[in-house]
């Protein structure tokens, strides 16, 4: 005939019991109830970016774009979630002798994917025409050599 002793240890270890049961489902409800992490907003990589005749450097202070005779500056851009982004700068085609007066303004906008960029250029001024260009990311760093002088 069970004691009085083990009557008390198994109600005790019942207890016991259920209370890991109950936490374990406390545990579970927990971390089924929490959402799983969105895609975050993030910066273009740095680095040299070619393609289609064209040239994009990176870097942490702003961007280069180096096509032919033209050339156009913007900051680094926010990509969203999405990979897309939008941001102003400047562009402007010159031949010759560099002109001290500002450059005029563009929009910059693009589609990062993987390692590939979507980048077109839409200048303000009506007499240049806008542009895309596909470029993948380089090994290459610094900044891209302007070939038109």
């Amino acid at each position: 005939m069970p004691s009085m002793d083990d009557n008390r240890f198994a109600g005790a270890g019942a207890w016991l019991t259920r209370m890991v049961a109950a936490g374990l489902v406390c545990l579970l409800v927990e971390a089924c109830a929490e959402t799983p992490t969105q895609p975050r907003d993030t910066t273009l990589p740095t680095g040299r970016w070619s393609g289609d005749g064209a040239c994009l450097s990176v870097a942490v202070d702003g961007c280069d774009l180096v096509v032919g005779c033209g050339h156009g500056q913007f900051p680094p851009p926010v990509v969203h979630a999405d990979g897309t982004f939008e941001v102003n700068g400047t562009y402007r085609i010159e031949v010759g002798p560099i002109s001290i007066n500002p450059a005029p303004p563009a929009m910059f906008s693009g589609v990062l994917s993987s390692q590939t960029l979507t980048l077109s250029v839409t200048p303000i001024d009506p007499s240049l025409r806008p542009a895309s260009y596909v470029l993948q990311l380089t090994n290459a760093s610094g900044k891209c050599a302007v070939p038109c002088v």
